[in-house]
């Protein structure tokens, strides 16, 4: 990717991070049978640090080289600084694959490239991937779930929704997350998921549902028509004050 994410970026995404990934993981792991799990645009890794805090030793983050190691909240070991524009094969697969928030910071013509990255790394991936006017920072490739659900139907993989119904209403997961992440699966995916996650697959020719609240949808409705340079901005402005908050309170916090 060509546009570089500061620290501000960084510190804003790990300001939400924390309690989205406490919820989620914390929902789907018993879900699961999960002893291994990549993440494809970890940032710094909060997230495979919150599956590994819930047993899963097995982790692998991927993303750009500019992410600071140091900063990183897994193993430096665990990291792998790559392109995700461009194929990646780490030569094994996982028993999950996840990408949450990714997809809409890579260029389009990438979007089929990405597919074929996570599902080459497993039967089953957890996806979401920012909607028509969520905005944010360098937003470049904002598409309905339908999209994406295309490109995962084309490799075989069809979308269960286990994770939206139980989390939509709780404010402690970012938007983006609760409306956005499905689980999609191929045959030999599904044939590892339990009768209660099997029972919320979405069949062909019904739409992925909309759980996003009506300020939400608001929101989606007027961000969808600002130019994109503005919308970049906005949402650079506002990470800068969401984490300087986060860092007074982390320092606040270590003098307590």
């Amino acid at each position: 990717m060509s546009h570089v994410y500061s620290s501000d970026f960084f510190d804003y995404i790990d300001a939400g991070v924390q309690t989205s990934a406490e919820a989620l993981v914390g929902a789907l792991y018993p879900m699961l049978a999960t002893t291994s799990v990549v993440d494809f645009g970890c940032g710094r890794g909060l997230w495979l640090a919150q599956w590994s805090a819930t047993g899963v030793e097995d982790i692998v983050g991927v993303d750009g080289d500019y992410v600071d190691r140091a900063n990183l909240g897994i193993p430096e070991d665990k990291f792998r600084g790559l392109d995700l524009t461009m194929p990646i094969d780490l030569g094994r697969k996982f028993d999950l694959c996840q990408s949450l928030e990714v997809a809409e910071h890579l260029p389009g013509e990438a979007s089929s490239t990405f597919i074929d990255t996570l599902v080459r790394h497993s039967d089953c991936v957890l996806f979401s991937a920012a909607v028509p006017g969520q905005g944010g920072e360098f937003h470049i490739n904002e598409r309905p779930m339908e999209f994406w659900r295309a490109c995962f139907r084309e490799r075989g993989y069809q979308p269960f929704d286990c994770i939206r119904p139980g989390l939509a209403g709780n404010p402690a997961v970012e938007p983006w997350y609760r409306y956005n992440t499905v689980l999609y699966a191929n045959g030999a995916g599904a044939g590892r998921l339990p009768d209660d996650v099997l029972g919320t697959r979405v069949d062909e020719g019904v739409p992925l549902a909309d759980f996003s609240s009506l300020p939400w949808k608001l929101r989606k409705a007027v961000v969808r028509h600002l130019p994109r340079p503005l919308v970049t901005e906005i949402a650079q402005r506002r990470a800068v004050l969401i984490a300087n908050k986060a860092r007074r309170k982390k320092a606040q916090q270590g003098l307590a």
